[in-house]
């Protein structure tokens, strides 16, 4: 990958993961970049180092989705972001096997995790919220109930709420699972524990 290429994906994410309207695969990671502009950058030297990680992209994606507001310089020197990117990828290897645990935190009653009672959060919200659960289960999770017009309804002014759903719904694009097969672990689990759904 190219220093400019890796800055037309930075900017790409980056956008993705901050504004509303742009997504990252409708516009196939374009921007209003050009590489004539891109030489005159003075932080050329710091997409020249990501560019070359063994994978820049997914390098940027793991650091930006933990934080979207990370400067470029951030990524290319800081220490914790291989760390970032280790853990992002640790968990998109062991996807199933990690689902499988943070099913285990939740209550034995399946609804009752997606219901807002008294105008309190979710209880699985929570879970993520106090990092019981990974984020990716969370995607997973909301992903098949399609819980979120129901928690943007019921937490219209909540702007936790509505900075959870705005990035599950940003980070849904790039995580890649079996749904089927996973909604099958859900329903043989929760079928063990009685719940018929």
């Amino acid at each position: 990958m190219s220093a400019y290429e890796c800055y037309q994906h930075y900017n790409a994410l980056k956008l993705h993961f901050t504004k509303p309207n742009y997504d990252y695969f409708k516009y196939n990671h374009k921007t209003r970049t050009s590489a004539s502009s891109f030489d005159t950058r003075k932080d050329k030297l710091y997409f020249m180092k990501v560019a070359k990680h063994s994978e820049p992209v997914k390098y940027m994606l793991a650091n930006l989705l933990e934080n979207p507001k990370l400067w470029i310089k951030d990524i290319a020197y800081s220490p914790n972001a291989e760390k970032v990117y280790t853990d992002w990828l640790k968990r998109q290897q062991s996807l199933t096997y990690l689902f499988k645990q943070d099913l285990s935190k939740l209550k034995d009653n399946f609804d009752s995790n997606f219901k807002s009672e008294d105008n309190s959060h979710p209880y699985v919200l929570k879970l993520y919220l106090q990092q019981q659960i990974s984020l990716e289960t969370l995607v997973m999770l909301v992903d098949l109930v399609k819980c979120q017009k129901y928690w943007s309804k019921k937490h219209e002014y909540d702007p936790i709420v509505e900075e959870v759903l705005i990035k599950i719904m940003k980070y849904r694009p790039f995580l890649h699972y079996d749904r089927e097969a996973t909604k099958k672990i859900v329903l043989d689990y929760f079928s063990d524990k009685g719940y018929t759904k």
